[in-house]
């Protein structure tokens, strides 16, 4: 039996990235999402899927949230936010609905690799996340986008909890917020 040891790599690589994070692009994108009316995101892949839990605990924070592409998301206007998660930055689909939310008036941060990017050149605001990609052989040991995504999950997560200071929210707040039909 091979010993369990991939952990301390991948840990390895996330400490690597996640130190490079610059911190005012941080403070910008926490202050954003606290004077935003209203919180949409998206991303494709298992950037989605990272994208669609930070949507879930923005709720649990009493912020309003939407998953672009759900039934029941409402149309983006002025005073809101599309955050777009993309380590890419330039996914054809997520561009599009970039492109689409600044016309609205809607504000739009791109977490992503490629600051210089499609969607990075529409944005208001860049978080890069300096980690490997699908399309990047270097950058990690890690197969396809995993660093980026891994990055972008603890990333949003730090966010959350200075948004809890921020939001004057406390854990037993957001745990009554939480789905209760499961």
């Amino acid at each position: 039996m091979t010993e369990f040891t991939n952990y301390r790599l991948i840990l390895d690589e996330l400490e690597q990235t996640l130190s490079h994070v610059n911190g005012d692009e941080a403070t910008t994108f926490l202050n954003r999402i606290v004077e935003s009316e209203r919180v949409f995101v998206a991303g494709k892949g298992r950037s989605g899927f990272v994208a669609n839990s930070f949507a879930m605990r923005l709720n649990q924070l009493g912020k309003q949230a939407h998953v672009v592409g759900e039934s029941t998301t409402p149309s983006i206007s002025e005073n809101d936010l599309f955050v777009v998660a993309s380590g890419s930055g330039s996914t054809e689909h997520l561009r599009l609905l970039a492109d689409k939310a600044k016309s609205a008036g809607a504000e739009v941060v791109l977490l992503t690799t490629k600051p210089e990017s499609a969607i990075g050149e529409l944005a208001n605001a860049v978080i890069e996340l300096p980690a490997g990609t699908k399309y990047d052989i270097e950058g990690s040991s890690q197969p396809l986008g995993s660093l980026f995504e891994q990055s972008a999950q603890i990333f949003l997560d730090s966010i959350v909890l200075d948004l809890m200071k921020s939001l004057k929210v406390d854990e037993t707040t957001m745990q009554s917020n939480h789905a209760n039909l499961e």
